[in-house]
């Protein structure tokens, strides 16, 4: 079986882009998502410092999740 997808593979790319990545952001400044200390949420202002997702549907549930914890809308956003 071959499992080799070359959307997903940058160097032998037919389109010749990375991988899609995903992150979460909150907020009214829209503040990206990532962990910290002891895999505390914390937020950070710059896209490239934020936890990043490798599938949409992984983002999109652990966006779910955090805003039924967190009470207050949690987005996700494509970064590449």
């Amino acid at each position: 079986m071959n499992l080799w997808s070359p959307w997903l593979d940058p160097v032998r790319s037919l389109r010749g882009v990375d991988p899609e990545r995903y992150a979460l952001t909150m907020g009214e400044n829209h503040a990206y998502l990532s962990l910290g200390a002891e895999q505390a949420i914390v937020t950070v202002a710059r896209p490239d410092e934020a936890y990043q997702f490798h599938t949409h549907e992984r983002a999109v549930a652990t966006a779910r999740r955090l805003q039924a914890v967190l009470a207050r809308p949690v987005d996700v956003v494509k970064l590449r």
